[in-house]
């Protein structure tokens, strides 16, 4: 909350001190002058002090008028040369405490972002001023200095927490408190052409609904943020689960095995025991602990073993020679068979890929050519209808004679047949690209087999031919196999393990982003958030109905979803299009229409307790030659209103009878401005 308290402005001249202060109260507050009287001065000093002159729009001492810069005409056709000018308000939050900020508008030495802060009451004295701090706005840490930024002070002021929201280039960052202030605060020359018109852009994405979501304290944004970062959480889940399963179809294939019970994409696993890495042995399959168990059963049997000499194995060398070459051969078969398969998938993979992109740039050709045929036909060309704009023969979208009544296919039928045959063709090359793979993990694993039993025949063949007295190296070699595949696979074991560990973590992972989104609403707003809509809505037409707008029917006006501003929707068929009402409106009852909403976003916070600071700033709202009564319907709302301050500048078409007309019998605190603003001061000693 906000309460502004007092104003005042001191301009030095070459002939003197000239200014003004005015005090205002809690609640409704009108201030009159005539049109020429420097009434909007006083509205722009108030602004300036909040450094929210960017409403008027520019910053800094540019935006103000020149009787605060340059000239002081007073009295008329008399004028006088600015030194040097300041303006101080003074205002006080929701906890009592008062300070007061004076800026310079024209100083010599000093810059005019440059603000004094000083903590206590320095224009009504209501309260000792204890200290002061200089501060700064309109440059880099204005709004996030948490020592010399005055709007990060106004923010903590406030009591706000802005939050950072996404910009155009994609970046986040806070939204600025001159960007809020046209929700509350409708200055005379821009405010009044639209919804927020004031607003400045900071290329903040769709910033009307930006403003509104917080003003409004909405669930929305903060709703579409979580489900960003769930959306992005799941990419990086996803990334690091396709390179889990990469690592791991690799580490099977580095032990010879092959993984089962694990897919390339993210699932929630409820029993990671179904995950295993089945390794062959004479045309069994084992789990890593089951193979271990065997590995270790045939150590024990070979340790009890006496290793022969050569000579006592000579028949079951060659024994085991007959059942390896018969192994090569069928294996070196398969891997024939397996490679010949493995190249015709190959070639038809090439082929459909090939096939794949012209349908793609067949598409591309029919999709401009419906294209370009449903832009003639909206400007009603004849060649769009089917008519040669030179002959007035029928043209038709075939290369057939025009004697043969075959009718050709649509070029929509063409596209809706071209796109099934592009998703047909990537189903096959879906199913083509796991068969290729399957049959290379196949056929490595039929060239590894061969390697070995080659291997084996070697040995054995060099056995036979060597010293008949002498152990058998095979024996020998074969008790040392068995011990390093021990060592292998149980270290194999442990890492494998790890893996599992690291799934199991990363579908815990998968189900957790899951329930979070489950738990977010289809579109983002919360019950909280309807409700709030609702009551806008509510608000809204009660007030246009209270200050007589008539270019729309009520049952018409609806709050756009996409940034919260009134609409006018109307039904066509299945559609509702939705209008801005600034163009369905005529002038003055645009005018009501934002009067109507700025009062309704103040009563939906007031309600629901949200973010509006309980101030309202209207300049000269009386525009488009609305009549007096109907100004005085608005201005009857606003007399009623408890626990919010409102600032209303306005002449009253420079008449008594109008003034009285307007707010005869209503509560409200009146400052009178007196022919000029701007006058001389003379202090007393």
């Amino acid at each position: 909350m906000i309460n502004i308290r007092a104003v005042k402005i001191e301009i030095n001249t070459n002939s003197g001190l000239f200014g003004a202060e005015y005090t205002f109260e809690k609640g409704f507050n009108i201030i009159r002058g005539n049109n020429t009287s420097g009434k909007s001065s006083l509205f722009q000093s108030i602004l300036y002090c909040l450094g929210f002159e960017e409403l008027i729009g520019g910053k800094n001492e540019k935006t103000m008028q020149s009787v605060l810069k340059d000239i002081v005409e007073y009295p008329k056709d008399t004028f006088h040369q600015v030194l040097q000018s300041f303006v101080s308000l003074e205002f006080e939050n929701s906890d009592k405490r008062i300070v007061t900020a004076k800026r310079g508008v024209k100083c010599e030495g000093r810059a005019s972002q440059l603000i004094d802060v000083f903590n206590g009451a320095l224009l009504t004295g209501e309260n000792k001023v204890i200290d002061s701090q200089p501060m700064y706005i309109h440059d880099k840490g204005g709004a996030s200095d948490d020592i010399y930024g005055y709007h990060l002070f106004l923010e903590n002021f406030l009591g706000w927490s802005l939050p950072s929201v996404l910009t155009k280039s994609g970046d986040k960052r806070k939204i600025y408190l001159q960007q809020i202030a046209p929700s509350f605060i409708i200055e005379q020359k821009s405010g009044w052409s639209d919804f927020l018109a004031t607003m400045p852009f900071y290329s903040l994405t769709n910033k009307e609904a930006r403003v509104i979501e917080f003003v409004l304290d909405l669930d929305v944004y903060e709703n579409k943020q979580k489900k960003l970062k769930l959306n992005t959480s799941k990419r990086i889940l996803e990334e690091k689960w396709a390179n889990l399963f990469k690592q791991l179809t690799r580490f099977a294939e580095k032990g010879r095995g092959k993984l089962y019970g694990f897919e390339s994409k993210p699932t929630i696993i409820n029993d990671t025991n179904s995950i295993s890495i089945l390794l062959s042995k004479d045309e069994e399959q084992y789990t890593i602990p089951d193979f271990i168990d065997l590995q270790t059963k045939e150590l024990e049997l070979v340790k009890n073993i006496i290793i022969p000499k050569v000579s006592e194995k000579i028949e079951q060398n060659e024994a085991e020679l007959d059942s390896l070459n018969e192994s090569i051969n069928t294996n070196y078969l398969n891997y024939q068979i397996i490679s010949e398969e493995l190249g015709f998938d190959k070639d038809k993979l090439a082929r459909y890929r090939v096939q794949i992109e012209s349908l793609k740039e067949d598409l591309r050709k029919n999709k401009g050519a419906q294209k370009v045929k449903k832009l003639g036909a909206e400007i009603n060309s004849k060649i769009a209808q089917d008519i040669c704009p030179t002959c007035e023969q029928p043209v038709k979208d075939s290369l057939l004679p025009t004697e043969i009544a075959q009718t050709p296919m649509l070029i929509e039928d063409n596209i809706a047949f071209i796109e099934a045959q592009i998703k047909m063709i990537k189903v096959y090359i879906e199913g083509l690209e796991f068969k290729i793979k399957t049959k290379e993990a196949r056929q490595k694993r039929i060239r590894l087999n061969l390697s070995n039993k080659r291997q084996q025949l070697r040995k054995i063949k060099k056995e036979l031919i060597s010293d008949d007295r002498l152990p058998s190296e095979v024996e020998i070699e074969r008790k040392l196999n068995i011990k390093k595949r021990i060592e292998f696979y149980t270290k194999y074991l442990e890492d494998f393990n790890e893996y599992i560990e690291e799934i199991q973590e990363l579908s815990n992972g998968y189900a957790q982003i899951l329930s979070d989104t489950d738990k977010l609403p289809n579109d983002y707003f919360s019950s909280n958030d309807r409700k709030k809509l609702e009551y806008l809505l509510q608000e809204f037409k009660r007030l246009i109905g209270r200050f007589e707008y008539t270019s729309k029917s009520n049952d018409l006006i609806n709050i756009s979803l996409d940034n919260y501003l009134p609409v006018a929707q109307t039904q066509f068929g299945e559609d509702l299009k939705s209008y801005d009402l600034r163009f369905d409106s005529g002038a003055s009852d645009f005018i009501r229409c934002i009067w109507a909403y700025t009062c309704s976003l103040y009563l939906t916070s007031k309600q629901f307790d949200c973010n509006h600071p309980n101030l309202m700033m209207f300049d000269e709202p009386k525009q488009q030659d609305i009549s007096i009564n109907h100004f005085r319907n608005f201005l009857t709302e606003l007399s009623g209103y408890k626990g919010v301050q409102i600032l209303l500048f306005a002449s009253f078409e420079n008449s008594d009878d109008s003034f009285k007309t307007a707010t005869q019998g209503l509560n409200f605190t009146l400052s009178y401005i007196d022919k000029k603003l701007i006058k001389p001061i003379n202090y007393e000693l």
